[in-house]
């Protein structure tokens, strides 16, 4: 999960934080938070609302003129750090404890499974469509990845469970398994981030070694 372009201690972090911590406030509030000026409070404001991350509504009390309340986005929401990692780390750590690393692999095959199944219906087309439909599968998750069609080559830039992975190799196989159920083909882990390269290479096998697809 990505972390907020602002620093927690710079005021237009503060109007982040306070917002997350008490769901809304108007522009006044935030000024006696902050202790500083309206102009300011409404520059920041400026600038939260061109990324996204502020809502407003209006309060209507009796006769009185109507006040602007602020409050965060699901967008602002999603860009707190969230301890995701730790988590799946510890479910893994427990199911392997409790079922083998066998009881582990098998589990991670399934999901692969189903990963692959919820991500697209990469098998009409071509081999080249179906890694092209995989470069937008894995670019929509925030994972960089060039494709050489010529070779039937991957390149991901990036590993979406990085720190997972670290702990559990198994994570790498479930990755792969997904892919080669997507493409119908199985294919070869060149290079890995977690063994130490800058990025995960992947040859897809075109011969004999055909997957069903999934349905």
């Amino acid at each position: 999960m990505q972390s907020t372009p602002f620093s927690a201690d710079s005021s237009i972090g503060q109007i982040l934080t306070f917002l997350q911590r008490n769901g809304e406030a108007t522009i006044r509030q935030l000024e006696t938070e902050l202790s500083v000026s309206t102009t300011a409070v409404r520059e920041h404001l400026i600038n939260l609302d061109a990324r996204g991350y502020i809502a407003t509504r209006l309060i209507r009390n009796g006769r009185g003129r109507p006040r602007i309340v602020y409050s965060l986005t699901e967008q602002a929401r999603d860009a707190f750090p969230r301890s995701y990692d730790t988590l799946v780390t510890v479910l893994l750590d427990e199911i392997a404890r409790q079922q083998g690393e066998d009881g582990l692999t098998q589990l991670l095959d399934t999901v692969s499974e189903r990963l692959a199944d919820g991500f697209q219906r990469s098998g009409n087309g071509d081999l080249e469509s179906r890694m092209g439909n995989v470069q937008k599968m894995m670019e929509s998750r925030g994972i960089p990845v060039e494709v050489q069609p010529d070779s039937h080559g991957f390149t991901f830039y990036a590993c979406p469970y990085h720190e997972v992975a670290l702990e559990h190799p198994a994570i790498c196989a479930m990755e792969k398994h997904m892919l080669e159920q997507m493409l119908g083909h199985a294919i070869r882990s060149d290079t890995s981030i977690r063994k130490g390269s800058r990025v995960c290479s992947f040859s897809v096998a075109t011969g004999a070694n055909t997957i069903a697809l999934v349905e």
